[in-house]
């Protein structure tokens, strides 16, 4: 047998033993969920929109002034270049 079949033969030995791992590891988990007598636990999240409208309306007040002051910065090179090429 050569170098390129062994190769083969064990990457495919290779592949044919992760699948397996992976099988084994979901029945397991199927086991283990079928031995939870308790209730489930879950999530839940509650949504409350005046709250969320309340919490971006705060974080756009705090923002606006770094908002006017990169206006301004922008402004000005728009007013410099204006004078610049008004009198070359």
């Amino acid at each position: 047998m050569n170098n390129k079949t062994s190769m083969a033969n064990r990457k495919r030995n290779v592949k044919r033993f992760v699948s397996l791992m992976v099988v084994l590891t979901i029945v397991m988990c199927y086991v283990a969920i079928g031995y939870c007598t308790s209730d489930t636990p879950t999530l839940d999240i509650e949504f409350d929109t005046a709250q969320m409208f309340a919490w971006a309306q705060t974080i756009i007040t705090a923002m606006m002034p770094v908002l006017y002051i990169i206006m301004g910065v922008g402004l000005g090179f728009i007013v410099i270049r204006a004078f610049k090429s008004a009198f070359s």
